[in-house]
């Protein structure tokens, strides 16, 4: 494991260190390449100033001759304002030309004696400078033609136009010296083994010795690795020289078309900081092992021991040995479970006693239950008696009274299951209907009609129907006045694509409005006194959603002097699945 973690955490430390080092060589370029751009800006201005200047388009478009007023003013403000250039060290010539003259702003140890006007026309980049869009630095840095020693220069050449319209009267001319780029990669701090790249267009520079050097690049890339820039504008890839090997180079745009500055990341440094890391990685499992096995020893001392002691407790408990053992009573923490397996073993016997006692008395409960139904037993014979006696007297009605109320009371006190088939809670509301019907005369009448035989099977909650039925008769039908009528409907439907059963009970009644509707459905308060009213619509639509969720329950549709449909809606389960 400590091995697995070492590998692992040398590969998190290798991709970390890697990451750090790109982005801080980013970072460095970053701040190497403003400072470089902060010049080249300087040089922008300068160009955007003698393109848009005045004097200098009234100079160009009169061509005065050397020494006159004109040429003399322009100069001097010309001059001015290339001294107070923040890049002013870095152009050793600047140079407006007309037709036939220049103005030209140049060091001493640049000065020549070439007519500019007549001599850079000639130059084999002129024309290609001159007609570009933007800047175009496609010619490298090359030696100046107008200086004896040749000193390397970046040339620029760039259009001036009349006052008044588009078109060239003349050109402005640079020369960028390379201390521009050499002057701040002097103090940049970088490894042995790291190199610094310059890229202008086509040309590619290293900077060795403090000075530039074109060469011609031997690297190929292998993997670009941008993904890991901080910027978008960063490219990072993955180079391999026959040189110098496999490299990871950190490019990043200047301030200028098609140039960029790079540097290949230290092999040497990567390679230092792994090590490094390896030899602090290697103390590190040294002490973890060396801890390892003291920690094991005294586990084995402290734990080992003491456990198989306790375990030998345990077996000799399970063997019904419940006497109390001191010796696995230690002063720390597997002392206190031992004190616990003691104190465990030591509650056994009166455990086992108590449960003895409770059986007693479950068994004189079951006793005194069994006497508790003496009474309705004795009043089913009563009622049986009385239908007798009816029956003989031709009474049928008294009879038929007594015999459903008997098969109702019957149906309340025996078992105790909640569910129970449609067949049979139809039954029961049969029943009950008929004690009302005699209570109202015949004036109410009931009709159920049941879609498909496989419904009678399907499951409900006991005692559902006849709240609602009762709700009907009390609520609906007699504050009427007149006779009524109640239609069960027992069918399926689909919601949610799920199958489910919907029982409507409907009544001709007086009805009710929806603020009503929904107040029997929140309701808690029942206003009859006898078992079935106190069930209560509310506490029905409740106890569906109790037993088969919130989607299911009771809805109600009413209008007001016509009629009123008290919809149940339960699953679709046949009984005998669930007890199977």
């Amino acid at each position: 494991m400590c091995l697995l973690i070492s590998v692992f955490s040398y590969y998190i430390f290798r991709h970390y260190l890697q990451n750090t080092l790109i982005q801080s060589t980013e970072t460095s370029l970053r701040l190497l390449s403003e400072s470089m751009d902060s010049s080249i800006n300087d040089v922008y201005r300068l160009v955007r100033y003698c393109q848009t200047d005045s004097s200098i388009a009234n100079y160009i478009e009169h061509n005065p001759n050397p020494g006159s007023v004109l040429s003399v003013s322009t100069y001097d403000s010309f001059a001015e304002e290339c001294s107070r250039n923040g890049a002013y060290n870095y152009m050793p010539r600047i140079a407006v030309v007309s037709q036939a003259h220049y103005l030209q702003v140049v060091a001493t140890t640049y000065s020549s004696t070439a007519d500019l006007a007549v001599q850079i026309p000639l130059l084999p980049y002129y024309e290609e400078l001159l007609t570009a869009d933007d800047y175009d630095f496609s010619t490298g840095i090359i030696s100046d033609p107008f200086h004896r020693a040749g000193r390397k220069v970046l040339p620029i050449i760039r259009p001036i136009t009349y006052q008044y319209n588009n078109k060239q009267a003349g050109y402005l001319f640079i020369e960028v010296s390379t201390d521009l780029f050499t002057v701040p990669l002097k103090d940049y701090s970088c490894p042995d083994d790291s190199y610094l790249y310059l890229t202008i267009a086509d040309h590619t520079y290293i900077y060795e010795d403090n000075g530039l050097r074109e060469f011609t690049p031997e690297y190929s890339l292998s993997q670009d690795m941008s993904n890991y820039s901080l910027t978008g504008d960063t490219q990072i890839s993955r180079i391999h020289s026959q040189t110098k090997g496999e490299q990871i180079l950190v490019t990043t745009p200047l301030d200028m078309p098609d140039c960029y500055l790079s540097q290949s990341i230290s092999h040497a440094e990567r390679t230092n900081q792994a090590i490094l890391f390896l030899g602090i990685l290697t103390c590190i499992l040294i002490g973890i092992l060396s801890i390892g096995v003291i920690l094991m020893l005294l586990m084995n001392r402290m734990i080992t021991v003491p456990v198989s002691h306790l375990q030998s407790r345990m077996k000799r408990i399970s063997q019904g040995d419940f006497s109390r053992d001191p010796s696995i009573e230690w002063n720390h923490e597997l002392g206190d479970i031992g004190r616990g397996i003691n104190d465990l073993s030591e509650n056994v016997s009166h455990l086992m006693e108590r449960r003895l006692e409770d059986e007693k008395q479950k068994q004189d409960l079951e006793y005194k239950m069994l006497q508790s139904q003496i009474n309705p037993h004795f009043l089913y014979n009563t009622l049986n008696s009385i239908k007798w006696m009816a029956t003989i007297q031709g009474a049928n009605g008294i009879s038929e009274m007594t015999t459903s109320l008997s098969r109702l009371l019957k149906s309340i006190s025996k078992g105790t299951s909640l569910l129970i088939d449609i067949r049979e809670e139809l039954s029961l509301l049969e029943n009950y209907f008929t004690i009302q019907s005699y209570r109202y005369g015949g004036t109410i009448s009931m009709d159920i009609q049941v879609d498909e035989e496989s419904l009678y099977n399907s499951e409900i909650i006991k005692f559902t129907l006849q709240p609602l039925v009762e709700n009907a008769i009390f609520h609906g039908i007699e504050p009427k006045g007149s006779a009524g009528h109640i239609q069960i409907h027992v069918g399926y439907e689909v919601a949610d694509a799920t199958d489910r059963i919907r029982i409507d009970v409907t009544d001709d009644g007086v009805g009710m409005t929806a603020e009503k509707s929904a107040q029997i459905l929140s309701s808690n308060d029942d206003s009859s006194a006898d078992f079935f009213r106190e069930i209560g619509v509310s506490n029905v639509h409740k106890r569906l959603q109790y037993q088969f969720g919130t989607e299911y329950g009771i809805t109600i549709e009413s209008k007001e002097g016509e009629y009123t449909t008290m919809s149940i809606h339960i699953p679709n389960c046949p009984l005998e699945q669930r007890q199977a």
